[in-house]
């Protein structure tokens, strides 16, 4: 692939990021009127399964399903479940840590996850040597995301952090950080199962559909298992349409786009130039108070770590 491919591939995946908290923002907005994160996450996965099925439609591409149920190992079909256990193990560190830890921990699994899946070849994705140049690189992605989620926000949070989380006991203290980043690896891995089921299947948007539609069954049993009542709360009349609808198709575009990069790009690139695109994204957002959302304006040091994280993307990508 060239230089110029590599380029456009790249930039899409920036674009998919940037989506990430436009999305995290409409579903917020989406929880708050159903008083229910559950419920929130089930209607944005119906969604998205509903929009990747019409552009399937569309498409009148004739898929393979039953050669590849056939022929393919069963891990082919998990991107759904590691999208739900990510989310899963976030909402519980939201509990106890607040928000700028959890995007933390979730941002360095993400990073860790694609570096050791391409290292180990695991997934069957061609294997990439491990450089110095791309320990580096990983080390200021890191590095950067840290800078841009905790310099700004850290006092900011500090207050509403310890109101509404809960202490953790000792042991919850090392566990539940190690299952932040362990969640963060699983999201690098439904990136690169999602892609090699684009590949096979040869229609990463059919990849895409069934990812969804994994994770929206997951969901359906687990609301099944826990909701004791139906009842909807007279607020969600009154949000607006996009809340309904837009986490749930920029969610489908979303895991497209890096259906689509992975098998191109490689995990580890891909995880880095998308978590640059949420760093952007997340950084406009803040600064104009998109959407209702409080204005944070732009700092020198968010500034700085997105330029950490993007000299970052760069060693990862072309260092030897």
């Amino acid at each position: 692939m060239n230089n110029a491919l590599t380029i456009l591939w790249m930039v899409m995946g920036i674009a998919a990021g940037a989506l990430l908290p436009l999305q995290n923002t409409v579903n917020t907005r989406l929880a708050k009127g159903l008083r229910s994160i559950a419920l929130a996450t089930g209607v944005s996965f119906a969604v998205g399964t509903i929009f990747l099925g019409l552009v399937l439609l569309a498409l009148r591409q004739h898929l393979p399903w039953g050669a590849t149920f056939a022929q393919q190992p069963a891990w082919i079909w998990l991107g759904g479940l590691f999208g739900v256990s990510f989310f899963t193990v976030n909402i519980v560190l939201m509990r106890y840590f607040g928000a700028s830890i959890t995007v933390v921990l979730a941002i360095c699994g993400q990073v860790i996850g694609g570096l050791i899946i391409d290292v180990f070849g695991i997934f069957d994705v061609t294997r990439q040597s491990l450089s110095f140049g791309r320990l580096a690189g990983t080390a200021l992605v890191v590095a950067g995301a840290i800078l841009v989620n905790m310099t700004t926000r850290l006092h900011a949070d500090a207050h509403a952090d310890a109101d509404d989380t809960a202490r953790p006991r000792i042991a919850q203290r090392i566990l539940l950080p190690v299952a932040g980043v362990l969640s963060g690896c699983l999201s690098a891995a439904q990136t690169t199962v999602n892609g090699r089921l684009g590949t096979v299947l040869g229609s990463p948007e059919a990849a895409s559909f069934a990812s969804f539609s994994v994770g929206v069954t997951c969901i359906a049993l687990f609301l099944l298992v826990t909701i004791r009542s139906t009842h909807i709360p007279a607020t969600a009349a009154a949000l607006p349409w996009w809340a309904w609808a837009g986490g749930g198709v920029l969610g489908a575009l979303y895991v497209l786009a890096n259906a689509i990069d992975a098998p191109l790009l490689g995990t580890s690139l891909t995880v880095s130039v998308v978590l640059f695109g949420q760093i952007v994204g997340g950084l406009v957002i803040d600064h104009f108070g998109l959407l209702g959302l409080a204005r944070r304006p732009v700092t020198t040091q968010r500034i700085l770590g997105a330029a950490l994280v993007l000299i970052g993307i760069v060693l990862t990508r072309f260092a030897l």
